[in-house]
């Protein structure tokens, strides 16, 4: 599940590009179904690099990550972050 954890943001790019590509090969390609999947992917994107940060933040940082990846998705990777790192890992990489 660690694992799982880590590669969270690398999950939602796949499932973007999946929104991107099905209508695609259904030749039902609208603009809506373009703006989803490229929205998706870029919160996946974003998503892994903040998974992935083993900064702790500051108050500030982290208000900054929630505007950033709108405040559901922050959440979850938020989450995910929690399962991915022990605090031991987080307080070697902070010393």
């Amino acid at each position: 599940m660690k694992e799982l954890a880590k590669y969270s943001g690398a999950i939602v790019m796949l499932i973007g590009v999946l929104v991107l590509a099905i209508p695609f090969f259904q030749g039902t390609t609208t603009n809506t179904s373009l703006l989803i999947g490229i929205i998706i992917v870029i919160e996946g994107f974003l998503g892994y690099l903040y998974v992935n940060n083993m900064k702790k933040g500051k108050i500030l940082n982290e208000i900054m990550w929630a505007v950033v990846l709108l405040i559901i998705p922050y959440l979850i990777f938020r989450y995910s972050k929690k399962i991915a790192f022990s605090e031991e890992e987080l307080s070697l990489y902070n010393e």
